[in-house]
Protein backbone atom coordinates (compact mmCIF):
# COMPACT_ATOMS: atom_id res chain seq x y z
CA UNK A 1 0.00 0.00 0.00
CA UNK A 2 1.52 3.38 -1.00
CA UNK A 3 2.28 5.90 1.71
CA UNK A 4 -0.08 8.86 2.06
CA UNK A 5 1.56 12.14 0.99
CA UNK A 6 1.78 15.00 3.43
CA UNK A 7 0.00 18.29 2.73
CA UNK A 8 3.35 19.88 1.85
CA UNK A 9 4.19 17.11 -0.64
CA UNK A 10 0.75 17.51 -2.24
CA UNK A 11 1.29 21.27 -2.48
CA UNK A 12 4.69 20.74 -4.10
CA UNK A 13 3.17 18.31 -6.62
CA UNK A 14 0.43 20.78 -7.51
CA UNK A 15 2.91 23.64 -7.91
CA UNK A 16 5.12 21.47 -10.16
CA UNK A 17 2.08 20.64 -12.29
CA UNK A 18 1.20 24.36 -12.44
CA UNK A 19 4.80 25.03 -13.57
CA UNK A 20 4.48 22.43 -16.35
CA UNK A 21 1.06 23.65 -17.53
CA UNK A 22 2.14 27.30 -17.57
CA UNK A 23 4.65 26.45 -20.28
CA UNK A 24 7.78 27.03 -18.23
CA UNK A 25 8.87 23.42 -18.03
CA UNK A 26 12.16 22.67 -19.79
CA UNK A 27 12.57 19.33 -21.50
CA UNK A 28 16.00 17.90 -22.17
CA UNK A 29 16.01 15.16 -24.78
CA UNK A 30 18.79 12.60 -24.68
CA UNK A 31 19.33 9.69 -27.07
CA UNK A 32 16.98 7.26 -25.30
CA UNK A 33 15.60 9.38 -22.50
CA UNK A 34 13.78 12.62 -21.89
CA UNK A 35 14.06 14.71 -18.72
CA UNK A 36 11.70 17.40 -17.50
CA UNK A 37 13.55 20.00 -15.50
CA UNK A 38 11.45 20.98 -12.50
CA UNK A 39 12.18 23.84 -10.15
CA UNK A 40 12.92 23.47 -6.50
CA UNK A 41 9.63 24.60 -4.98
CA UNK A 42 10.87 25.92 -1.65
CA UNK A 43 14.19 27.41 -0.59
CA UNK A 44 14.08 26.88 3.14
CA UNK A 45 10.79 28.46 4.16
CA UNK A 46 10.52 30.69 1.04
CA UNK A 47 8.64 29.92 -2.16
CA UNK A 48 10.78 29.86 -5.31
CA UNK A 49 10.56 33.43 -6.73
CA UNK A 50 9.85 32.17 -10.27
CA UNK A 51 6.89 30.10 -9.07
CA UNK A 52 5.64 32.99 -6.95
CA UNK A 53 5.84 35.26 -10.02
CA UNK A 54 3.77 32.75 -12.05
CA UNK A 55 1.18 32.54 -9.29
CA UNK A 56 0.93 36.34 -9.08
CA UNK A 57 0.60 36.71 -12.86
CA UNK A 58 -2.09 34.04 -12.92
CA UNK A 59 -3.93 35.67 -9.99
CA UNK A 60 -3.79 39.10 -11.63
CA UNK A 61 -5.03 37.68 -14.95
CA UNK A 62 -8.09 36.36 -13.14
CA UNK A 63 -8.95 39.48 -11.14
CA UNK A 64 -11.36 42.17 -12.14
CA UNK A 65 -11.19 45.95 -11.96
CA UNK A 66 -13.47 45.60 -8.94
CA UNK A 67 -10.60 43.97 -7.01
CA UNK A 68 -8.42 47.03 -7.42
CA UNK A 69 -11.39 49.31 -6.79
CA UNK A 70 -12.18 47.66 -3.44
CA UNK A 71 -8.60 47.91 -2.25
CA UNK A 72 -7.58 44.24 -2.65
CA UNK A 73 -4.97 45.32 -5.19
CA UNK A 74 -3.07 48.56 -4.86
CA UNK A 75 -0.92 49.56 -7.81
CA UNK A 76 1.53 52.33 -8.62
CA UNK A 77 4.17 52.37 -11.39
CA UNK A 78 6.75 51.27 -8.78
CA UNK A 79 4.91 48.48 -6.96
CA UNK A 80 1.79 46.36 -6.86
CA UNK A 81 0.42 45.12 -3.54
CA UNK A 82 -2.01 42.22 -3.22
CA UNK A 83 -3.86 42.47 0.09
CA UNK A 84 -5.84 40.06 2.22
CA UNK A 85 -9.58 40.73 2.73
CA UNK A 86 -8.60 42.47 5.98
CA UNK A 87 -6.23 44.80 4.13
CA UNK A 88 -2.95 43.18 5.20
CA UNK A 89 -0.30 43.09 2.41
CA UNK A 90 0.25 39.50 1.24
CA UNK A 91 2.51 40.03 -1.77
CA UNK A 92 4.45 43.08 -2.95
CA UNK A 93 5.52 42.99 -6.61
CA UNK A 94 8.25 45.27 -7.88
CA UNK A 95 8.70 43.64 -11.31
CA UNK A 96 7.98 46.52 -13.73
CA UNK A 97 6.88 44.17 -16.53
CA UNK A 98 4.26 42.48 -14.33
CA UNK A 99 3.03 45.85 -13.06
CA UNK A 100 2.81 47.27 -16.60
CA UNK A 101 0.89 44.21 -17.85
CA UNK A 102 -1.59 44.51 -14.99
CA UNK A 103 -2.13 48.25 -15.53
CA UNK A 104 -2.63 47.75 -19.28
CA UNK A 105 -5.14 44.95 -18.67
CA UNK A 106 -7.23 47.26 -16.47
CA UNK A 107 -7.63 49.96 -19.13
Amino acid sequence: MPEEKSALEKLEDLLKEFWRVSGNASIIAAKHTEFVVEPKIFFGDKLNPEILKLLVINYLANTSTQDSGTGNIEVTPEKLIIKSPKGKPLVIVRDKKVIRQYIESQI
